[in-house]
Protein backbone atom coordinates (compact mmCIF):
# COMPACT_ATOMS: atom_id res chain seq x y z
CA UNK A 1 0.00 0.00 0.00
CA UNK A 2 1.27 3.33 -0.86
CA UNK A 3 1.66 5.93 1.77
CA UNK A 4 1.66 9.85 1.45
CA UNK A 5 4.06 12.02 3.71
CA UNK A 6 1.80 15.23 4.81
CA UNK A 7 4.43 17.00 7.20
CA UNK A 8 6.53 18.50 4.26
CA UNK A 9 6.16 22.23 3.67
CA UNK A 10 4.45 23.11 0.33
CA UNK A 11 6.41 24.66 -2.17
CA UNK A 12 5.34 26.64 -5.27
CA UNK A 13 4.91 24.23 -8.08
CA UNK A 14 5.51 25.69 -12.20
CA UNK A 15 2.70 24.54 -14.08
CA UNK A 16 3.91 22.07 -17.45
CA UNK A 17 2.07 19.97 -20.06
CA UNK A 18 -1.10 22.00 -19.31
CA UNK A 19 -2.23 20.94 -22.87
CA UNK A 20 -2.21 17.13 -22.00
CA UNK A 21 -5.93 16.78 -21.07
CA UNK A 22 -7.96 18.42 -23.63
CA UNK A 23 -11.74 17.56 -22.18
CA UNK A 24 -12.06 15.98 -18.90
CA UNK A 25 -15.19 13.83 -18.37
CA UNK A 26 -15.03 11.98 -15.17
CA UNK A 27 -12.42 10.44 -12.88
CA UNK A 28 -11.31 10.27 -9.45
CA UNK A 29 -10.47 13.64 -8.01
CA UNK A 30 -7.60 13.55 -5.80
CA UNK A 31 -8.49 9.95 -4.27
CA UNK A 32 -5.04 8.02 -5.25
CA UNK A 33 -1.72 7.87 -4.19
CA UNK A 34 0.55 6.56 -6.33
CA UNK A 35 3.41 3.76 -5.87
CA UNK A 36 6.43 5.14 -7.51
CA UNK A 37 8.50 2.25 -7.27
CA UNK A 38 10.63 2.56 -10.38
CA UNK A 39 9.45 5.86 -11.64
CA UNK A 40 12.63 8.41 -11.33
CA UNK A 41 11.17 11.90 -12.41
CA UNK A 42 10.31 14.34 -9.86
CA UNK A 43 7.55 15.14 -11.38
CA UNK A 44 4.04 12.90 -13.09
CA UNK A 45 2.78 15.40 -15.36
CA UNK A 46 -0.65 16.06 -16.24
CA UNK A 47 -1.65 13.12 -19.10
CA UNK A 48 0.72 10.39 -17.97
CA UNK A 49 -0.82 7.06 -17.55
CA UNK A 50 -1.68 5.40 -14.29
CA UNK A 51 -1.44 1.81 -14.71
CA UNK A 52 -3.26 -0.85 -11.73
CA UNK A 53 -0.32 -3.34 -10.68
CA UNK A 54 -2.44 -4.73 -7.80
CA UNK A 55 -6.13 -6.23 -8.47
CA UNK A 56 -9.64 -4.79 -8.96
CA UNK A 57 -10.29 -5.52 -4.95
CA UNK A 58 -6.91 -3.88 -3.43
CA UNK A 59 -5.34 -1.99 -6.32
CA UNK A 60 -1.84 -0.29 -6.43
CA UNK A 61 -1.92 2.59 -8.85
CA UNK A 62 1.62 3.60 -10.69
CA UNK A 63 2.65 6.05 -13.08
CA UNK A 64 2.95 3.77 -16.48
CA UNK A 65 6.69 3.05 -17.59
CA UNK A 66 7.61 6.02 -19.45
CA UNK A 67 9.06 3.52 -22.07
CA UNK A 68 4.94 2.89 -22.93
CA UNK A 69 4.78 -0.90 -21.46
CA UNK A 70 2.23 -2.18 -19.29
CA UNK A 71 -0.47 -0.75 -21.61
CA UNK A 72 -2.85 -3.93 -20.64
CA UNK A 73 -3.02 -2.36 -16.96
CA UNK A 74 -3.91 1.37 -17.93
CA UNK A 75 -6.82 2.42 -15.92
CA UNK A 76 -6.57 6.04 -16.47
CA UNK A 77 -4.41 9.37 -16.94
CA UNK A 78 -3.36 11.63 -14.28
CA UNK A 79 -5.17 14.43 -13.61
CA UNK A 80 -2.86 17.20 -12.37
CA UNK A 81 0.58 17.91 -12.32
CA UNK A 82 2.07 15.94 -9.26
CA UNK A 83 5.25 16.15 -7.10
CA UNK A 84 6.76 12.90 -6.97
CA UNK A 85 7.39 13.82 -3.08
CA UNK A 86 3.83 13.95 -2.87
CA UNK A 87 1.94 11.87 -5.16
CA UNK A 88 -1.43 11.84 -4.41
CA UNK A 89 -3.55 13.07 -7.60
CA UNK A 90 -6.92 12.51 -9.30
CA UNK A 91 -7.35 10.15 -12.26
CA UNK A 92 -9.55 11.10 -15.01
CA UNK A 93 -10.86 7.79 -16.73
CA UNK A 94 -12.92 9.50 -19.33
CA UNK A 95 -12.12 12.59 -21.72
CA UNK A 96 -10.08 13.61 -24.35
CA UNK A 97 -6.01 13.99 -24.15
CA UNK A 98 -3.25 15.29 -27.00
CA UNK A 99 -0.73 12.68 -26.27
CA UNK A 100 1.52 14.60 -28.18
CA UNK A 101 1.72 17.38 -25.68
CA UNK A 102 2.42 14.63 -22.63
CA UNK A 103 5.96 14.57 -21.36
CA UNK A 104 6.37 11.35 -22.62
CA UNK A 105 3.90 10.29 -26.14
CA UNK A 106 1.69 7.56 -25.59
CA UNK A 107 2.65 4.42 -28.58
CA UNK A 108 -0.07 3.17 -30.31
CA UNK A 109 -0.51 0.18 -27.93
CA UNK A 110 -1.34 3.07 -24.96
CA UNK A 111 -3.55 4.92 -27.10
CA UNK A 112 -5.86 1.68 -27.91
CA UNK A 113 -5.77 0.86 -24.69
CA UNK A 114 -6.87 4.10 -23.47
CA UNK A 115 -9.65 4.34 -25.98
CA UNK A 116 -11.08 0.66 -24.83
CA UNK A 117 -11.32 2.24 -21.59
CA UNK A 118 -13.01 5.64 -22.57
CA UNK A 119 -10.33 8.03 -22.48
CA UNK A 120 -9.62 9.41 -26.35
CA UNK A 121 -6.38 11.03 -28.61
CA UNK A 122 -7.17 14.10 -29.91
CA UNK A 123 -3.95 15.73 -31.50
CA UNK A 124 -3.97 19.54 -32.43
Amino acid sequence: MSTLDLSTTEEEFEGAYDAAIKHYVHGKEGGLVLDLTGFTDPYIYKGHGIINDGTAQDPVYKPQPVDGSEHAKLVGVVRSNTKASKPSTGMMTQGTINSNATKYPFNANSLAALQAIGIYNQVD
